[in-house]
């Protein structure tokens, strides 16, 4: 009886072990057959398309991403050990290139999206603002990060900023400087204005008050200081004390009752009487 259940029990540790034996060769021969298929010519990169891209054309987005027409691409990826990668058939690594030299560029995507294809998808930041700084002109957008640098000339469209008390900057990193708050005090204002102008939809305004200001003064945050076609000065007082009543108050007074080519000062803290001291 002994002997018989001896006998069954290495009969089943056997058909165990060959069970375990063809699972383990099966993942083995799997294994070799995609990395065979991942290393042929059918992953070779052939063509490379770019999207989204306004500031740089498509070779330099390519250059800055040194994926190579003709490389494989799975190879690259293992060369970076981009494990990732491998399993999402996206580059990180050209990701980081890209945004490395690409300053503009807020997202991106490089991705195989079928074999011999490869996509990059970006998504890049808008200039909002001129912040001097130094002999220079530092352009950022509505998150502070520098996109460009050089003479404020070449963005004459782009309001100025003033009183962020910058230390330093890199292009395509945050700008640093010691009153940083007041990008938020630049935004709130946009923000209320592009909010009352398209709620109002008031055709009395020839222009759109965010188009008439050009420059920005942050120094005081509870005394924010807008100016108008270089003309006006506006005390708009406490940055997130601004809504969309003042905004009107503002519209109603610069384009109806302030002549084209009248300079002054406008306060709008005065409370409900706001005043203007000609110059």
């Amino acid at each position: 009886m002994k002997k018989r259940e001896s006998v069954v029990k290495k009969k089943r540790k056997k058909q165990k072990n060959k069970k375990i034996i063809k699972r383990l060769f099966s993942i083995v021969f799997l294994a070799v057959l995609l990395v065979g298929i991942a290393l042929s010519p059918l992953f070779y990169i052939n063509s490379i398309e770019v999207y989204g891209n306004k500031h740089y054309n498509n070779i330099e987005v390519i250059n800055a991403s040194r994926i190579v027409l003709g490389a494989n691409w799975f190879r690259e990826l293992a060369y970076n050990a981009d494990i990732k990668g491998m399993l999402t058939f996206r580059s990180t690594n050209s990701e980081e290139n890209i945004l490395e030299r690409c300053s503009y560029v807020k997202d991106i995507v490089v991705r195989m999206v079928y074999p011999g294809k490869v996509k990059i998808t970006i998504t890049e930041r808008e200039p909002v603002a001129v912040v001097p700084y130094i002999n220079t002109s530092l352009i950022i957008d509505n998150e502070g990060f520098v996109v460009d640098a050089g003479d404020e000339k070449h963005w004459e469209n782009l309001p100025i900023i003033e009183g962020l008390d910058v230390n330093g900057y890199s292009l395509g990193k945050m700008i640093s400087g010691n009153n940083i708050k007041g990008i938020n005090a630049f935004n709130k204002i946009f923000n209320v204005i592009d909010f009352t102008q398209k709620k109002g939809n008031n055709k009395s305004y020839i222009n759109n008050l965010d188009q008439c200001i050009s420059k920005v003064d942050v120094s005081d945050l509870d005394n924010v200081l807008i100016f108008l076609d270089k003309r006006v000065k506006v005390n708009l007082g406490a940055y997130n004390q601004l809504d969309e009543y003042k905004i009107m108050i503002l519209q109603e007074i610069f384009f109806n009752n302030i002549d084209e080519n009248e300079k002054g000062y406008l306060d709008l803290t005065t409370g409900k009487n706001p005043t203007f001291i000609p110059e």
